[in-house]
């Protein structure tokens, strides 16, 4: 594995890190303020984001993915200094909180597709799987530590401190990027055309190749049957079920550690031969956990179960996201990537507030739906024959 790799990616696990804080301590803030102002500042967030991430992507081929990150590296740390000496000298605001979450939602609309191509850059074909499964152990860590990391910092310096620890690690990945050589960067395509045409091009792509089209519709189904579990069922079993708050953050984590598990084997030891198939049989053991979930008596079994669905996941991730990257042609790999990118955002947006209404006919009702769209997605990856025939 190249080395320059490491450096990359401790600089980007660091600004995730970053990151993470930063969004605890804005819903924290945004909380403070009453519950509809958490979910503007969260809307504020995911927006932007979600409208731009196909121009991000398009940016992305035209530019370069090394360019563009230092790019968004530079105007992150730039707005979240600017941002703390504000929240310092006005204090916390709705306006203040919105204009924070929109800002790093727009940035990050640009800085998410270059980022996600970075592996392919690093790695041969014959590395990309275990090099992508590093990416994802290290991002899971962040999400452990992040989160309770976060709620230190906001009640030792608040929001301000939050935001500037932020652009802190910011220029450390900036200086990271900055230095290391790419072993084998792909040269910025000339723009053929208007930013529209460009990104339907890459949709058309995706549309038309049997393997890409299929591996994003699993990621669909996926991401709008598992992701909303741990943010919208589990917390709703707990209150159901009469569990603390800190046994539903216990279910939480056994979901992450068990997605952690599998994908420090695979960054180990690579992955099987198949991967789609392979990919297609982590959805079902998911949705196995997922079921399980729903029929717990207890807390702890519920975290058993939610450790055999992160061990599901993360069977699917680190199999499916190297299968995918292989098959996108280099020319297309920023756009290709803000394409999975939607195919993750848009399902879950739709699903969270479905499952919502689901779930005041039952909670158990609203996971078990979970439960069967997640093994929908693997039976439909099963069901196509040319996706399960690739390799990565």
């Amino acid at each position: 594995m190249n080395r320059a790799y490491y450096g990359w990616l401790a600089g980007a696990s660091l600004s995730a890190f970053g990151d993470t804080a930063v969004f605890f301590a804005l819903g924290w803030a945004a909380a403070g303020l009453g519950p509809h102002v958490a979910g503007l500042v969260l809307t504020g967030y995911t927006l932007p984001r979600a409208v731009l991430l196909l121009a991000g992507g398009v940016l992305g081929d035209r530019w370069g993915p090394r360019r563009l990150l230092l790019t968004c590296y530079l105007l992150l740390a730039a707005v979240a200094l600017f941002l703390a000496g504000a929240v310092h000298l006005i204090g916390t605001s709705v306006a203040l909180l919105l204009l924070t979450a929109s800002t790093i939602g727009t940035v990050d609309a640009f800085a998410l597709p270059a980022a996600g191509s970075f592996p392919r850059i690093f790695a041969s074909d014959e590395e990309l799987p275990r090099v992508m499964a590093l990416r994802t152990s290290t991002q899971q860590v962040v999400t452990l530590l992040g989160g309770p990391a976060g709620g230190l910092l906001v009640a030792a310096a608040g929001l301000v401190g939050a935001l500037l620890v932020d652009a802190f690690t910011f220029l450390i990945a900036f200086a990271c990027l900055a230095i290391i050589k790419l072993p084998r960067e792909t040269a910025p395509e000339p723009a053929a055309g208007s930013v529209v045409k460009e990104a339907l091009d890459g949709i058309r792509l995706a549309w038309t190749d049997p393997v890409l089209s299929a591996l994003l519709l699993t990621v669909g189904l996926m991401a709008a049957s598992v992701l909303p579990v741990t943010s919208l069922c589990v917390p709703l079993l707990a209150r159901s079920n009469g569990w603390a708050a800190s046994q539903a953050g216990l279910v939480v984590g056994a979901t992450v550690a068990g997605g952690l598990t599998v994908t420090l084997l695979v960054a180990r030891l690579g992955t099987f031969a198949q991967p789609a198939r392979t990919a297609a049989v982590g959805c079902l053991v998911a949705a196995t956990g997922v079921t399980g979930l729903s029929l717990a008596s207890s807390a702890y079994l519920a975290a058993l179960f939610a450790a055999v669905q992160g061990v599901g996941i993360g069977i699917f991730t680190s199999h499916l996201a190297p299968l995918f990257v292989a098959s996108t042609p280099r020319s297309h790999l920023t756009r290709l990537q803000s394409l999975l990118a939607l195919a993750q955002t848009l399902p879950l947006i739709a699903s969270t507030s479905l499952l919502g209404l689901v779930a005041t006919a039952g909670v158990q009702l609203a996971v078990l739906a979970s439960a069967a769209g997640t093994a929908l997605a693997g039976a439909t990856l099963l069901a196509m024959p040319r996706a399960t025939a690739a390799v990565a």
